[in-house]
């Protein structure tokens, strides 16, 4: 099985040498950084736009072990005007960014950027042979998935969107919504960076093209096409050794001495997303309202030349640099400049420096599809603060970083202060928050997991799937596991699959099979009505032999009269237990919730346990850990193996791992489980595989 990707951008760079010899350099990226090590390790095709030196067509890299090869295809200037400069970055990226008022709408745009599209589409078509996965990337390709489909009916076909994906009321602007929309449906399996915009382009498919949607999937005829939230990682263990080294120590050093101030540090491209301009007025304002950082604090913007030919991007450089100018004639003396600007790109070893000697970085974009940036600098950095905008992708992924919003300039500045003013403890304890979730979903993690997907069940873990030749007891929380995450409770429907899976394991002559759930076990059979199935509910209160204790309604009404209020906040009583699912609360009130949550004062015997956007106040000495001891104990002679997707899991992972037994993570984040599946369907595929054993 060979990997064919697609992508406007290509992995090597060429460059013309003075002995007429062509270096080839690789991109600077996440997508290369991601895919050139699976390319090199199992071959295949890369195809992407040759702009530099388009006489070269094809090329076998990485040079010197050549594993790969990649199709350049030379577009014309044509081609570039009206689809790369013209579709692609003048409706689909501003339209995706919220910023209508730069839309613009063109036919003969269109028609060229879909037969740049349709390019793309034969010269993959040229390289395939049956096995092959075709991933496709990004907004500047977004029908070849529909023209690849065509050909292709049973071929494997994947898509990731790197950019936001706009609400419906912005979207629908687009006069062919319907056509990119059918497109991306050709996929098997098309990747957002976050759960908002994921909802959003379901929303899209449901009210566009009246498509049946459910969570997280969309018919299209007789197949099914998944629509998940997956955001890129980096390579977190290579930044942490970067920038631990001696010579990055010593350039991070002199970068300080230099400056001899405090060091505000800010990496955009120069692009009108970024708010790169509102960030200067924030430290204008900053600078104002407290006149004691002046000379003490220098901001350094490091703005990487972008889309220069651009009349827009043109005007915003300008723009940019007339207001560094300002600044530093309004407040520069004594040898001190406030802002330091760079124009030009830094290579990694440079910006790694900057990073570490940085004591704040501002990731500040007024929309963000998810900014790597803001990963690199908290991998990098061992005492500098993140501001980061909660118009970023990453913001919901990012604890530990002081959340802001780049519109409110004064707002930002006294963000700024606090920053600055931050403990030490503080900063690092903030950085060792953001570092354990970079890790526990990085890069390798990251691509790893959407080819295992997009490749199907048949690309389970070998490990795993022959567990199913021993006695197994096999124990599975429910929501997130065997049913993919739903908005409202209620409506957590299992797997496709897993009602099968889970009947033929009840009669197999080896296996016994539990679910331990924090619902309660009546809704469970609800969802899977099978009378022989054995389901410890309430996180452990609740047996099918035993009636859970007394609750205790007192402590529930007093605990719920000091719960927040917020629009889509549920408070769940569990008539033993309450849990407070914020999960359709807004995303940027979420830290707040969080922290309102923690101030809830927990009666002596109750605990409180967090959860994936849900907090459970319950009492004290059960949880899914005893659970597990004690189904253990009653089906003695089976290898135990717990499947759990949430951190209330973790125990019962714990427990497993302390006897033996097998734990496995269902998604992201860092967990004490031995292996990992990435979704439901995984563990569907994992359980139908047991079932057949013999």
């Amino acid at each position: 099985m060979a990997v064919i990707v697609l992508s406007n951008r290509e992995p090597y760079a060429p460059t013309l040498q003075a002995d007429g010899r062509v270096r080839w350099t690789p991109s600077i990226g996440g997508l290369t950084a991601a895919l050139d090590p699976v390319m090199q390790r199992d071959g295949g095709t890369w195809i992407a736009w040759g702009e530099k030196h388009p006489q070269i067509t094809a090329v076998d890299l990485p040079p010197g072990q050549p594993r790969y090869r990649v199709e350049r295809l030379a577009l014309s200037a044509e081609e570039v005007r009206l689809h790369y400069h013209g579709f692609a970055n003048g409706a689909l990226w501003p339209m995706s960014h919220y910023f209508l008022e730069r839309a613009q709408y063109r036919a003969e745009e269109w028609a060229a950027y879909r037969q740049v599209n349709e390019r793309f589409a034969a010269a993959a078509l040229r390289q395939y042979r049956p096995g092959d996965l075709l991933w496709v990337h990004d907004y500047q390709l977004a029908l070849v998935p529909g023209l690849l489909r065509r050909h292709l009916p049973e071929a494997r076909i994947g898509f990731f969107w790197h950019i936001p994906w706009a609400s419906q009321d912005v979207f629908r602007t687009l006069p062919w919504d319907r056509e990119v929309l059918e497109g991306l449906l050709g996929a098997d399996l098309v990747g957002m960076h976050t759960p908002a915009y994921a909802r959003h382009f379901l929303d899209a498919c449901e009210r566009t093209l009246g498509a049946e949607v459910g969570n997280g999937t969309v018919k299209v005829g007789a197949r099914t096409v998944r629509v998940e939230a997956r955001p890129i990682g980096i390579e977190v263990q290579e930044f942490e050794q970067l920038a631990a080294a001696p010579d990055i120590t010593a350039r991070a050093q002199r970068l300080r001495d230099n400056l001899r101030t405090l060091m505000l540090l800010c990496v955009d491209r120069l692009d009108y997303t970024k708010g790169i301009p509102e960030r200067l007025e924030a430290f204008r304002s900053f600078l104002e309202r407290h006149p004691t950082a002046r000379g003490r604090v220098t901001l350094v913007q490091i703005a990487v030349p972008s889309r220069q030919e651009v009349g827009a991007y043109l005007k915003l450089r300008q723009q940019v640099e007339g207001l560094v100018g300002q600044i530093n004639g309004q407040f520069s003396r004594d040898g001190w400049t406030p802002v330091h600007y760079v124009y030009r790109g830094l290579d990694r070893e440079d910006l790694v420096a900057h990073y570490r000697a940085a004591d704040a970085m501002l990731v500040t974009p007024l929309r963000d599809g998810l900014n790597l940036v803001a990963k690199e600098f908290a991998a990098s950095s061992r005492d500098g603060v993140l501001l980061l905008s909660r118009f970023a992708g990453a913001a919901g992924e990012m604890p530990g970083a002081i959340e802001v919003n780049p519109y409110d300039v004064d707002g930002l500045a006294e963000s700024l202060l606090r920053a600055l003013r931050m403990p030490l403890e503080e900063k690092k304890a903030r950085l060792e928050r953001l570092r354990a979730s970079l890790r526990s979903s990085d890069l390798k993690t990251w691509t790893a997991a959407f080819l295992r997907d997009l490749a199907g069940p048949d690309a389970l873990p070998e490990e795993l799937v022959s567990l199913g030749a021993r006695p197994l007891l096999i124990m599975c929380d429910y929501d997130g596991t065997l049913a993919p995450i739903a908005r409202v409770p209620r409506d957590a429907d299992p797997q496709p699959g897993a009602l099968e899976a889970l009947a033929r394991l009840l009669h197999h002559p080896a296996h016994r099979a539990a679910i331990v759930t924090g619902r309660r076990s009546v809704q469970v059979y609800g969802f899977l009505p099978l009378p022989d199935l054995y389901v410890v509910g309430l996180h452990g209160m609740e047996w099918p032999e035993t009636s859970p204790p007394a609750p205790e309604r007192l402590v529930i009404e007093s605990l719920a009269r000091q719960f927040p209020a917020a629009p889509g906040l549920r408070i769940e009583d569990k008539r033993w237990t309450v849990a407070v699912h914020y999960r359709n609360v807004a995303p940027e009130r979420h830290a707040e919730l969080e922290r309102q949550l923690d101030r809830v004062v927990v009666p002596p015997g109750w605990e409180v346990i967090p959860g994936k956007l849900v907090r459970e106040f319950r009492p004290a000495g059960y949880g899914k850990g005893q659970a597990v001891r004690t189904l253990m104990a009653a089906f003695p002679g089976r290898l135990p193996v717990y499947l759990g997707d949430d951190f209330t899991d973790e125990e019962a992972f714990e427990a497993v791992n302390a006897l033996g037994g097998v734990s496995v993570k269902v998604g992201a984040g860092p967990t004490a489980a031995y292996s990992r599946l990435t979704s439901p369907a995984s563990v569907v595929a994992l359980l139908t595989a047991w079932g057949h054993h013999a």
